[in-house]
């Protein structure tokens, strides 16, 4: 009967340790597609990714893998459904050359951002 007790009382106490393991930590939101439509803004930041800024100010990354997606290139995204989601083929295009194609990429999962990465990387300090 005390054995019984004990071993009550160490799962009582147990209980609040293994629910913190068990909690998952905070993941950003995510999203497959995104509606071409309620893009207001979009551009490749300096670390390679494509960011898209939606109404309400609120901004997604897509985490695609893309090796000649750079600052100053864009897009060209063709969808019969209206949407940008997770496995399109997108071109990579550089129109400051002239429309010059790089090749095409796989969008990926879609992930809600508080800010993008800049598009250039900032001003080094003049010396003195």
């Amino acid at each position: 009967m005390i054995r019984l007790a004990l071993i009550a009382a160490a799962l009582v106490a147990a209980g609040p340790v293994v629910a913190q393991e068990a909690a998952a930590p905070d993941k950003p939101e995510t999203a497959s597609c995104l509606p071409t439509r309620n893009i207001l803004q979009a551009y490749a930041g300096i670390d390679g990714k494509w960011y898209a800024r939606v109404s309400g100010s609120k901004w997604w990354r897509n985490t695609m893998e893309c090796p000649t997606l750079q600052p100053r290139r864009g897009v060209v995204h063709n969808s019969p459904i209206g949407s940008q989601c997770r496995g399109d083929i997108v071109q990579v295009v550089d129109f400051n050359l002239g429309g010059v194609n790089f090749g095409g990429c796989a969008l990926d999962t879609w992930e809600r951002v508080d800010k993008p990465a800049p598009q250039r990387a900032p001003k080094s300090a003049k010396p003195r």
